[in-house]
């Protein structure tokens, strides 16, 4: 028994992360994994810019996700920030805080390499086509196959490129070196080899007659060999190859072989591509079940939520603009669906757009489309998210992130009905809804000058406030005891519920981050749980946290954004005691608070009304 320890601990560490500097490995173990400072998390690290509750894994449909918990950490895979939740895959980079690690699904092969196929490249070759055999996602080895191909070529540059149908831009699904950028292949080779119908060989005189030539020049390649993939109508692929300067160029030989390869790697292409498209399907069903049932009904008892709720079936009968104002995480594309489906429009697309996540230099193309060859990459016509929602509703979510040269373009739309895509002169007819929504107050945006005016009073004919979580009452109950039931279902676990400490401390808590937040504390409590009956420090929520302070209030000492938000309830709220002489009821509407809130709030900062009376 003894002997066997090492080797099923070993088999124990997998899933995990790995720390890159210093190698020290967290194992995976559970279902998920939460990784903050808190005392409490599987992963804790001890780093200033680390948050209690940070981030964590959580492994659901076959495939590990990471998922953000506090806005404004630092929270990046493979050198991109994490919105709010990415899959991840097999040797992705994570970078919390300060610290990166490595994901490692499973461990390296324990077989010994056989002496005679050790490091050549056509072992590795082999090794990656059997590894496709064995494999059902060939995503996963189509990189392996791609740099053993690179070895054997001995070349610069490898990349397996694929199109869609209907697609405008390219998809890069392996390239050597890992992550090169767009303008590492030349796109004047990709079309010689696709009137060729076949591989073929550019020397460095054939790249010399290249019209444009641009990525050649910059890159200083030397010779290129390209071949057009083997797919269904309307997908394209291409498998291309490259030497640059100070290498020699490929010969007729090397030729031969790459046309070998074409077979095989549109094999991997169509196999790649065709999981793609049930992926899609799959989460378009799933999508759209949500949204039906989750726009028909919005979950509330608070006399407040029941009277936006009709103002925006009223609403929704016309095609009266929208705008939603309300807090991060309170449900704003919820209710813009719900505008929708209330509408006659509720058969046509809804397409929602966070403008504050597209990039600046892509938002224009995003929006309103572009024509092929409007900019390097646009191989095709591609319709914008304005155009799709033809017919339908247009949610544009934190408007107020949209650039000022975009608005101009918007609100041009508005008025005329039509819109010019990008590196195009015909005008598009569009007719859609627009409900738009932001965080922020918009006339303080105009009136900062980041925000036009004629666009304000355009999109802001009916405005729609959504009250935040800790104004609903016991919504925020009815919430959790629903997401208790959801996330026991999806997780196959025995049906949780909350506990009356759980209740009362959720009711106690402030929830800044609203619905989202209390979402997350729920499904983490639901997943980690050890008995059927929540628990609040499962939530979060035990007296150690971070809106509880075992400290007096006044405590000058504490600058965290928690601390400074209770000084300054602390500070109202005593002043309005003092006036009203501890009344609580006269507080409570000089302060336009509802009273049961009010009492937990003194509560929670050690308040006593007949101090001031």
């Amino acid at each position: 028994m003894m002997e066997n320890a090492p080797e099923s601990a070993a088999a124990a560490a997998y899933p995990c992360l790995e720390e890159v500097v210093g190698g020290r490995r967290h194992p995976l173990g559970r279902r998920l994994a939460t990784m903050g400072s808190d005392r409490d998390c599987q992963i804790r690290l001890d780093d200033p810019a680390i948050r209690p509750q940070h981030a964590f894994l959580v492994f659901q449909m076959g495939s590990w996700s990471l998922r953000r918990l506090e806005a404004g950490s630092i929270l990046r895979l493979d050198g991109s920030d994490v919105v709010e939740e990415e899959k991840i895959v097999h040797g992705a980079r994570i970078l919390v805080g300060k610290t990166e690690f490595v994901f490692l699904e499973k461990a390296p092969d324990p077989r010994p390499p056989d002496p005679d196929k050790r490091g050549t490249p056509l072992s590795d070759l082999v090794d990656g086509v059997a590894a496709l055999l064995r494999e059902r996602d060939p995503s996963k080895v189509v990189v392996d196959i791609a740099m053993a191909a690179a070895r054997l070529l001995e070349c610069d540059g490898v990349r397996v490129l694929h199109r869609g149908v209907g697609e405008g831009l390219w998809r890069t699904l392996a390239s050597c070196p890992a992550g090169a950028p767009s303008s590492r292949y030349s796109s004047s080779a990709l079309r010689m080899a696709e009137d060729a119908g076949r591989a073929v060989l550019l020397g460095e005189q054939d790249l010399s007659n290249l019209p444009g030539g641009e990525s050649v020049q910059l890159n200083d390649i030397r010779s290129i060999l390209c071949a057009p993939l083997s797919l269904p109508d309307g997908e394209e692929g291409y498998l291309y190859a490259d030497r640059l300067a100070g290498h020699p160029a490929f010969a007729p030989a090397d030729l031969g072989f790459f046309e070998s390869m074409r077979s095989l790697f549109s094999e991997i292409t169509g196999q790649i591509a065709h999981r793609e498209r049930q992926r899609r399907a799959i989460e378009g069903l799933q999508d759209e079940a949500t949204r039906k049932a989750g726009a028909a009904s919005i979950l509330h008892e608070h006399p407040a939520m029941d009277a936006l709720l009709r103002e925006a079936a009223r609403v929704a009968t016309s095609e009266i603009p929208v705008h939603i104002h309300g807090e991060t995480g309170t449900g704003k594309e919820l209710l813009a669906r719900f505008v929708h489906d209330s509408s006659r429009r509720k058969d046509a697309p809804f397409v929602a757009i966070n403008c504050g996540a597209i990039p600046e230099n892509l938002m224009e193309s995003e929006l309103f489309g572009h024509e092929k060859g409007a900019f390097t990459g646009a191989a095709g016509r591609k319709e914008g998210w304005i155009e799709k929602a033809n017919g339908g509703t247009l949610f544009l979510d934190e408007l107020g992130e949209l650039p000022l040269g975009l608005q101009v373009k918007l609100l041009r739309v508005l008025q005329q009905g039509e819109l010019v895509r990008v590196g195009g002169s015909e005008s598009v007819r569009v007719d859609f809804r627009l409900v738009t929504a932001t965080n922020r107050v918009l006339k303080d945006e105009v009136a900062a000058g980041r925000f036009r005016a004629d666009l304000f009073y355009r999109v802001a004919v009916v405005p729609l406030s959504l009250p935040p979580l800790r104004e609903r009452g016991r919504d925020v109950i009815l919430l959790a005891s629903h997401f208790c039931k959801r996330f026991s279902l999806q997780y196959g676990l025995a049906e949780r519920s909350l506990s009356r400490a759980a209740e009362k401390a959720i009711l106690a808590h402030s929830w800044p981050g609203n619905i989202r937040e209390l979402e997350n504390a729920v499904q983490k409590a639901v997943i980690l749980g050890e008995s059927d009956r929540i628990r609040p420090k499962e939530l979060g929520l035990d007296s150690n946290e971070d809106d509880l302070p075992s400290t007096p209030v006044g405590n000058e000492s504490s600058t965290t954004l928690y601390a400074i938000r209770d000084r300054a309830e602390a500070e109202a709220i005593r002043d309005t005691l003092a006036k009203a002489q501890g009344n609580v009821s006269l507080t409570s509407r000089i302060l336009d608070v509802d009273r049961k809130v009010l009492i937990r709030t003194m509560e929670r900062l050690g308040i006593r009304p007949e101090d001031y009376k």
